[in-house]
């Protein structure tokens, strides 16, 4: 819940809209050398539909030493980081996928993952652009208790399945005790859409 109370239909939608955002940019197939602004609002565009933003970017990249915001990459739309419109998102670029809604004294959601930058095979080949898309490195689960799983798509569900079945993969070798691994497989069971 949302500290220790039971959320509202109102947070749960808008947790969903940003999971939403995660996923979609997630999913984003684009021609190398993309700028990060251009698929910013990929990322925005499930809580702009309900008339509801946030006042951060969407992903900053991260460099070899783990340095926070590192670029020359990114994804925001903000005219101050001049260096976002400058260089695209190669293969092998690692960047954040975090948004986020907050209200002042209320509540505040954000998911975030670290992504690379992956090439991706397309049907067709204009141009001979080569095309990317990304993998999620964070191996954690996503709350499936803040759901409000009458705004979710089937691919959605697909991909929230696919990524906890990942998760899970990776991660039960890690766990030592009983009690960890029966929370592991709890948190990323898949689940089934009831509407």
């Amino acid at each position: 819940g949302v500290n220790g109370a039971t959320p509202s239909e109102y947070q749960r939608e808008c947790y969903t809209r940003v999971l939403k955002g995660v996923i979609a940019l997630t999913k984003i197939v684009f021609p190398s050398n993309t700028k990060g602004p251009m698929i910013d609002s990929v990322a925005r565009s499930y809580l702009w539909q309900i008339g509801l933003d946030y006042r951060h970017g969407t992903g900053h990249g991260v460099g070899c030493f783990l340095n926070v915001h590192e670029g020359p990459h990114g994804f925001s739309a903000s005219t101050f980081r001049r260096t976002l419109f400058e260089y695209g998102l190669k293969t092998n670029m690692v960047i954040t996928n975090e948004p986020g809604y907050y209200e002042a004294d209320k509540f505040g959601i954000r998911i975030e993952n670290v992504m690379i930058v992956k090439p991706v095979k397309t049907k067709y080949a204009f141009d001979n652009l080569q095309f990317c898309s990304f993998t999620t490195a964070t191996m954690v689960p996503i709350d499936k208790e803040l759901l409000d799983m009458s705004i979710m798509n089937d691919e959605e569900f697909e991909w929230l399945n696919s990524y906890h079945k990942e998760v899970y993969g990776n991660i039960l070798p890690f766990m030592q005790t009983q009690f960890e691994k029966d929370w592991l497989k709890k948190a990323t069971d898949p689940i089934n859409r009831k509407i």
